[in-house]
């Protein structure tokens, strides 16, 4: 059978319907919207709407993409500014990332759905803008983890923080909780100084290097300088600094 086309019109239905769909959902209560409804929106039928995706599950996927454009967009823009510590930057996409869900709670509820989450273009975008923002403060001797684990503590506090105050609104009437997990997670995975947001220094741990804190940067610079290990060398050494710079003690 032969490759079915993609043609500009077909592009302007699937548009449509992920708007229709987009729509729905940011107006809906409790988050949840019928196929039915979206046909209807985007004035269509149940067929034509089967026919550019596969099932429910698929047009949601292509709608949390849609929604969370924005999303990247404006980590974009936060990513551009690189600060002197990583601490600060941490703080910038965590406050990014906050504002946005607690702007678009039905989109990031289902963003993180275990059905849509695995398979988010967008979501994998965002841990990699994340990933290599933690790789430059590992090369500057600023992290006391690896760059991967402190990647995944980052994401998971800043998920756990906004999915806590867009679900549970009347436990966190203020924005006290979010910024003492903020700091304690940077006070956890950093070394050095960082300001605490409005342009004081905070020391977030003592300034002296650990075996941990030296793994890390070691481990940046074996990946991104040059360096006479062959490959093999170099996968096995970076087995080795990544178990030091995780498992040494704080």
């Amino acid at each position: 059978m032969a490759a079915r086309t993609r043609t500009p019109q077909t592009r302007t239905v699937q548009i449509r319907i992920i708007e229709a769909a987009a729509a729905l959902l940011a107006k809906s209560v409790d988050g949840d919207i019928s196929t039915r409804e979206i046909c209807d929106a985007a004035g269509v039928t149940a067929p034509t709407l089967y026919h550019y995706f596969r099932d429910k599950e698929s047009l949601l996927r292509a709608v949390v993409d849609f929604g969370w454009t924005d999303f990247l967009k404006s980590k974009r823009s936060v990513a551009v500014v690189v600060h002197d510590h990583i601490g600060d930057d941490i703080r910038a996409g965590w406050y990014n990332h906050i504002d946005f869900a607690q702007k678009n709670p039905n989109f990031y509820r289902l963003m993180w759905a275990p059905g849509v989450a695995p398979n988010s273009v967008a979501l994998a975008e965002a841990h990699r803008m994340l990933y290599d923002r933690m790789k430059l403060g590992a090369s500057r001797g600023q992290l006391r983890v690896s760059p991967a684990t402190a990647a995944r503590i980052v994401m998971s506090a800043t998920v756990g923080a906004a999915t806590a105050l867009i679900t549970q609104p009347e436990h966190y009437t203020d924005d006290s909780f979010s910024k003492q997990l903020l700091e304690a997670v940077i006070a956890f995975v950093t070394v050095g100084a960082a300001t605490n947001g409005e342009g004081r220094s905070r020391r977030a741990a003592p300034r002296s290097a650990t075996i941990a804190s030296v793994a890390a940067t070691l481990s940046s610079k074996l990946e991104s300088e040059p360096n006479p290990l062959t490959p093999a060398e170099r996968q096995l050494l970076q087995q080795w600094l990544t178990v030091l710079a995780d498992t040494a003690t704080p």
